[in-house]
């Protein structure tokens, strides 16, 4: 490792050369990420000053370096001690495995073997697929709880707590039929949308009722490939999603493609039944219509789908931010189809996931 002081006619910084990379940090990055008592609450991590109200006018004076840390001393007098680990360290990014019906094996847990062991495995199977299916859950009607209790509250939404999905004769919602629904995901007219869904099978219909799963990623890498004009049009331009009834009235501008400041994929969302396209002119509706038409083509292309028929006792468990899923139709003999199904917030399961991955090992 290398570092020193640069002083140019309008900056100064703390310059680091590790591992043939150069880092640059300003004296006031530098004071905000300090671990000083003074600066930081020990026990919170917190900062204890303003950080918008620091000099604007600080510099780092000199720094002296001690085996694995560097101590930097500030034209206010301070002095503040760094790990350069801590200061080199990038964010790593998540492994995304991007699948089709050619996956090799689905991530498959089994309930009855839970423990932290495994409970890491299945939420980390869930950020790098984006689903996973467990086996052998409890088929009483809120078995989902055996396992959500592990790792977070079930959202509350205006549907209630736990949504049982059967067929009923004054149906809310498509899912309330025996109906086949296209590929979606869920809820795209509510912000934040819900991060997980939890699909519970507790009896399954004896004909039909398969579900059908696409990764939503690969297909926005695929429509990137093939158009880059038509996934650009489908990052940019914001359509409207609705869901209304005699209490609740929910909705969302947003586009089906959504991207970070580096232009990875974060969030893909399509959902037929409740998309009303806002006006626009004729030329934009025209273009965001027809890139829709061969997004559409490649989630509902049997290359890019896996089916599921699940038994009473299987959980699947979906980023609503990531993956689409359909069901087949189904013929319901004496009202048997019975599942339930909840949601869990993003940052909820994100969370456990962290903290999982560093106590467990």
């Amino acid at each position: 490792m290398k570092c020193s002081i640069i002083n140019n006619q309008n900056s100064n910084y703390l310059k680091i050369i590790h591992k043939n990379r150069s880092y640059n940090f300003s004296p006031t990055w530098l004071l905000e990420h300090s671990t000083e008592l003074c600066i930081r609450d020990k026990q919170t991590n917190q900062l204890l000053i303003e950080a918008a109200e620091i000099d604007q006018d600080l510099k780092i004076d000199k720094f002296k370096s001690i085996k694995d840390k560097l101590i930097v001393r500030f034209s206010d007098k301070s002095e503040h001690s760094y790990l350069v680990k801590d200061l080199v360290s990038s964010r790593q990014k998540v492994k995304k495995t991007l699948w089709n019906n050619s996956i090799k094996e689905i991530p498959e847990f089994n309930f009855k073997k839970l423990n932290d062991q495994l409970l890491k495995e299945i939420l980390n199977a869930i950020d790098e697929f984006g689903f996973c299916l467990i086996r052998n859950m409890p088929t009483t009607r809120n078995g989902i709880h055996a396992l959500t209790k592990h790792i977070g509250p079930i959202k509350e939404t205006n549907w209630g707590n736990i949504a049982d999905i059967k067929n009923i004769k004054k149906a809310y919602d498509l899912t309330m039929t025996e109906r086949a629904l296209e590929n979606h995901t869920d809820n795209p007219y509510r912000f934040p949308t819900q991060g997980y869904i939890f699909l519970h099978c507790i009896k399954n219909s004896k004909v039909g009722g398969e579900n059908t799963l696409v990764d939503g990623f690969n297909i926005a890498k695929q429509i990137k490939k093939k158009s880059i004009e038509k996934y650009n049009i489908l990052r940019d331009f914001k359509t409207f999603f609705q869901y209304k009834d005699k209490d609740t009235l929910l909705d969302n501008y947003c586009s089906l493609i959504e991207t970070d400041h580096e232009d990875n994929v974060v969030q893909v969302r399509f959902n037929n039944r409740t998309e009303i396209i806002p006006y626009d002119n004729i030329k934009r509706i025209n273009r965001y219509t027809d890139a829709r038409r061969e997004f559409w083509k490649l989630i509902k292309s049997k290359s890019n789908n896996i089916v599921i028929k699940q038994k009473p006792g299987d959980m699947i468990i979906m980023d609503n931010y990531r993956v689409l899923h359909g069901r087949a139709k189904y013929k319901d003999v004496d009202n048997q189809r019975y599942f339930r199904q909840g949601y869990l917030d993003r940052d909820i399961l994100q969370s456990k996931l962290k903290i999982m991955n560093e106590i467990v090992t």
